[in-house]
């Protein structure tokens, strides 16, 4: 004997789909007539033939893997089994009505805080009646203080609207009060009103925003100038990497101590850019 010589090699595993068959008692009473069977196991749809394994399945292929209902029909079919888009469609909306309660749980938590963080992303979405797809939002709301030294479990809560008019974050952050942190959208601006219901919410700028103009004016012109504001900007980033989940007031005193002169720096430099730009300018801008 001189040993064992092994190797390795992937091998895919494929899921296999199967019929669970429940058999349930069932037995009568002679004395009086009573008829009773044992109570049938629970379903995630009633009277539905979907497993929870299945559901999950269709809704991580639909919104994990952007796999089409109709393809998802294919696929089941090469396996041999006929599950018709329709059906497949009603599984999805079952499951999204039975997710309510959590969605509605992650919602008060979310807002239920003292600062939250926004911004929304367009999403291409096939308009009901027509052919061609139109632009919709996806609203993030953002739950999360953790560089902040907090313990509270981090939490994402995303809302969808057919367009990008102010009036959507303005409902979804009715029951909020506090700081809100975001970008510069116009639509934004009745929530740090004193007309707002509730009182005028905190405004927090976003200095991922703010990099972004003099990254993309760079890539575009190549203009030195936003070079040197993205390398100033630069020195923030690296400071709040040092002090994040510090305790609260550690990162109060470093960033008055350090990031304040920082600031002043930017301000001071961008003051005495300003002239030697043109108006309405994107440099400007």
């Amino acid at each position: 004997y001189l040993g064992e010589v092994s190797a390795e090699q992937l091998e895919l595993v494929s899921s296999a789909l199967k019929v669970i068959r429940t058999e349930r008692v069932k037995k009568a009473c002679t004395k009086c007539d009573c008829i009773v069977e044992a109570p049938a196991p629970s379903r995630p749809i009633e009277r539905g033939i979907a497993g929870p394994g299945l559901l999950a399945r269709v809704l991580t292929g639909k919104y994990c893997e952007h796999l089409p209902l109709y393809r998802q029909s294919e696929i089941f079919a090469r396996q041999g089994i006929e599950l018709s888009r329709a059906l497949l469609s009603n599984w999805v909306d079952a499951y999204c009505q039975l997710m309510t309660p959590l969605n509605d749980t992650l919602y008060r938590y979310v807002m239920n805080t003292r600062k939250v963080h926004t911004d929304d992303t367009p999403v291409k979405v096939l308009a009901p009646g027509r052919k061609k797809a139109k632009t919709g939002r996806i609203w993030t709301y953002v739950r999360d203080d953790r560089n902040a030294g907090s313990s509270e479990p981090p939490a994402v809560w995303f809302a969808y609207s057919p367009d990008r008019q102010g009036k959507h974050p303005v409902q979804h952050l009715r029951p909020f009060r506090g700081i809100l942190q975001a970008d510069a959208f116009s639509g934004y601006d009745r929530l740090f009103s004193a007309e707002r219901e509730g009182g005028a919410l905190t405004e927090v700028a976003c200095w991922a925003h703010a990099r972004r103009g003099f990254a993309d004016l760079y890539k575009i012109s190549k203009d030195p100038r936003a070079a040197i504001a993205v390398k100033k900007i630069a020195g923030l980033y690296r400071l709040e990497k040092k002090i994040s989940s510090r305790p609260v007031e550690k990162i109060r005193q470093w960033r008055q101590r350090y990031a304040r002169p920082i600031l002043e720096d930017l301000w001071s430099w961008l003051e005495e850019q300003e002239p030697q730009c043109s108006p309405g300018s994107k440099r400007t801008a």
